[in-house]
């Protein structure tokens, strides 16, 4: 069974919001699917492997999107208390909305379209919704020579989040 960390994608859009107001930018409620996506996937790759919020994707010609809130945008952003999370959660948002913030949104749907499992799902002129199942295995099994922006193993440390590496041993010159 898998339990999601926040109580819903709404709230975690709101977060996004709020941030983005914080710094004085404006942020399309499209980029706002693509950051939802990033920080779904990203946080499944920490190394408990959770649902970061409760939600559905679906594919089609733009990427990535969580129906149920494309569906509240439409009319506009409904009013919502800010939601306070936890210490730890913000922190990852916060890195998320750091990688992300300076990105058009055209740049993130170009990175959305190159991701391996919209090659998987897409299908033109349909949408697709995309399993966590798949979206686990997909990232957790993604060769780490490819370029996606899932191609790295992240842990936390004390510190926060790392990116890990493959141990190569230095390489010593014998003489002699």
């Amino acid at each position: 069974m898998v339990t999601p960390v926040a109580n819903s994608s709404l709230d975690v859009a709101y977060w996004f919001f709020n941030r983005a107001e914080q710094d004085n930018l404006y942020l399309e409620t499209d980029k706002v699917h693509h950051l939802l996506f990033w920080a779904q996937s990203r946080y499944a790759q920490s190394p408990y492997y959770k649902m970061l919020m409760p939600c559905l994707f679906l594919c089609d010609d733009n990427g990535f999107f969580e129906p149920n809130l494309k569906r509240i945008f439409e009319q506009g952003r409904p009013f919502m208390p800010p939601v306070q999370f936890e210490a730890s959660l913000s922190k990852f948002l916060e890195q998320i909305w750091n990688e992300f913030r300076t990105k058009s949104l055209s740049q993130c749907k170009k990175l959305m379209t190159q991701h391996p499992l919209y090659n998987e799902f897409y299908q033109q002129g349909s949408t697709t919704l995309i399993p966590w199942e798949a979206l686990t295995r997909q990232i957790n099994h993604t060769p780490t020579n490819s370029f996606t922006p899932f191609s790295k193993k992240i842990l936390v440390s004390q510190n926060g989040p790392v990116v890990v590496s493959p141990w190569a041993p230095r390489k010593v010159n014998k003489e002699g």
